[in-house]
């Protein structure tokens, strides 16, 4: 040791206490993706991103030229795949119980992209389902759509979801306070409370998860976005006004925690192992139940020959 590096610190009175830092994900309970079941060309598209929208506005108008014309495609497509079933049941003897599947499965699946065909005739101008804003457009007029077209996020019910790690699940309790800390807003954190455990686990990487829901305050009224990432903390345990060191400054060997006091012999200083009985080890500190002094002088780091 360098006694350039010796530090101090003393035995005082305060807090210690125990934390989890939590990975963690603003999302939306409240959202609707907006889609289409086939393949249709869109006339006319109302909104953009970041677009406020009310329940029941018009949002996208299809065209129904489109969707007749794969009505006409999937009626033929159904009729072939009926034939191919009728068929195979004249010829059962020459087929095995695995075809005979195939051959029903195939008539069904056509009967049923036929249906959603039908469904979506009925739905050549879309409506917004919920109150919210637009968050994703992923078509514009003249495309096919084929996919989700637009996502709405009722912006009240943004949540923080996190994954909390199976061996720490059982120090996070519903109705339980936490601190929230969002990347966007690092020197702000935020109060949240634990709503929801929800019972299922997941499966990541080999890894066991179970989701906790926070609901957050936001006093500071931040500009909270869908998928922001933050970190919750999570305090278990704590006790209050009791002896403290710092954790850095205790040790620990065969007979048990110790710290370094100084002591002068004929002017020389020199450095003795001081031990204690620790109690709660937190975070930061360590509560001194026994062996140690208020207002006590410790080292680390000094040089101890």
């Amino acid at each position: 040791d360098n006694a350039d590096s010796c530090k101090t610190s003393i035995v005082k009175k305060g807090n210690v206490k125990k934390t989890i830092e939590i990975d963690a994900k603003l999302k939306s309970s409240n959202y609707a993706d907006i889609s289409t079941e086939i393949p249709t060309l869109v006339k006319w598209v109302g909104v953009s991103v970041n677009d406020s929208v009310k329940k029941g506005q018009k949002l996208v108008i299809l065209d129904g030229a489109t969707i007749s014309a794969q009505i006409r495609n999937l009626k033929l497509a159904v009729e072939r795949a009926e034939l191919a079933e009728q068929e195979g049941r004249l010829k059962s003897r020459h087929l095995s119980e695995k075809q005979k599947l195939s051959l029903k499965k195939a008539s069904q699946q056509a009967r049923e992209r036929l249906n959603e065909a039908y469904a979506q005739a009925k739905k050549t101008i879309i409506r917004s389902p919920i109150d919210g804003i637009v968050v994703e457009k992923n078509i514009n007029e003249g495309e096919i759509a084929s996919r989700t077209l637009l996502r709405i996020v009722d912006t009240s019910s943004l949540q923080v979801e996190a994954l909390v790690p199976e061996v720490d699940i059982t120090k996070i309790k519903k109705g339980q306070e936490v601190s929230v800390v969002f990347d966007a807003y690092t020197d702000k954190p935020q109060k949240g409370v634990v709503k929801l455990i929800e019972m299922g686990a997941l499966e990541l990487q080999g890894n066991t998860y179970f989701k906790a829901i926070i609901e957050v305050s936001n006093a500071d009224n931040l500009l909270l976005l869908e998928g922001m990432n933050a970190e919750v903390t999570v305090e278990y345990e704590r006790k209050n006004d009791v002896l403290i060191i710092l954790r850095d400054f205790a040790k620990k060997d065969e007979k048990g925690y110790f710290v370094y006091k100084k002591t002068m012999n004929n002017a020389k200083e020199s450095f003795q192992k001081l031990y204690f009985e620790p109690g709660l080890t937190g975070d930061n500190n360590i509560e001194v139940k026994k062996g140690l002094l208020e207002n006590q002088t410790l080292f680390e780091g000094c040089n101890k020959q």
